[in-house]
């Protein structure tokens, strides 16, 4: 468990030292031509992944970007962890934890870093705005870096991953930390540089408080609680369920919403009653 420790806390310092050199890079005057070739390049990708999907896309990308669609995913959360029986203090710490991520992840890039730097977002930029597509005339608000969905969501990430230890779990969390993040994309609010650095910012706040807690929970423990705990940590905590949740909800949000846009439904229920 140790080398799996020591990996876990190089990643973070790495991950901790890219963001500082990214926002000391975006502090310097010396580096304002290369921030605009970036900026140049970030409004060309912008353009090329916002389009108009159409009525069923709209409202597809729309309902994973809103946070009702983590309420399945915490409600599973948190029954795994009601019929966890190995230990009180990890339910506690967990859910202790996930909220110090989530809380850090959002108000470090909403109360601190937008006001900071005050990019606007593409919908509220006079050079771009007009070529791209928006659902329901919704911009957001005036600033936009960093995101902050993303930032959430790859904490979330971050944070869980350690615990589950489970490749399917993971894997579905990352493509829902995705799918979250580029939802901001497409519906027009976040370049893709704001997504980047919110989900570097999310992972980071997420791994940190996660191996703070670890520490903090063997810590609280007696010693003849250790080697147990060790052995539960090699394996994880059951997360079967959470692929389940992730991957239900996913095909929900997509079936639920394409039906509700498109006619095919519609056209094939005569045929259907007459087999029946």
């Amino acid at each position: 468990m140790g080398k799996n420790f020591s990996k876990i806390d190089k990643t973070f310092f790495i991950l901790a030292l890219i963001c500082i050199a990214i926002f000391v890079i975006l502090n310097l005057q010396s580096a304002q031509p290369l921030i605009q070739k970036a900026d140049q390049v970030d409004k060309q990708l912008m353009l090329t992944l916002n389009f108009n999907g159409g009525e069923a896309a709209d409202r597809f990308w729309c309902s994973v970007s809103s946070k009702f669609a983590w309420v399945p995913l915490g409600v599973t959360l948190l029954a795994i962890l009601a019929y966890y029986k190995k230990s009180i203090l990890i339910p506690t710490l967990f859910v202790i934890g996930l909220a110090i991520t989530v809380t850090l992840a959002d108000q470090i890039s909403s109360s601190f870093i937008k006001p900071y730097f005050e990019r606007l977002r593409p919908s509220h930029n006079e050079d771009i705005c007009s070529m791209l597509h928006f659902v329901n005339g919704r911009k957001g608000g005036l600033y936009g870096f960093v995101s902050s969905h993303a930032a959430n969501a790859f904490g979330v990430l971050a944070f869980l991953a350690p615990t589950f230890r489970h490749k399917t779990t993971t894997v579905a969390l990352t493509i829902w930390a995705f799918m979250v993040s580029y939802s901001r994309i497409y519906l027009g609010v976040h370049y893709p540089g704001d997504i980047i650095c919110g989900g570097l910012l999310g992972f980071t706040v997420g791994l940190g408080v996660s191996i703070v807690f670890r520490k903090l929970y063997f810590k609280l423990m007696t010693k003849s609680e250790k080697m147990q705990a060790e052995n539960m940590f090699k394996g994880g905590v059951e997360s079967s369920y959470m692929t389940v949740a992730i991957l239900c909800t996913g095909l929900y949000i997509l079936f639920y919403n394409f039906i509700q846009s498109a006619a095919l439904p519609f056209t094939i229920l005569p045929h259907i009653t007459a087999l029946c």
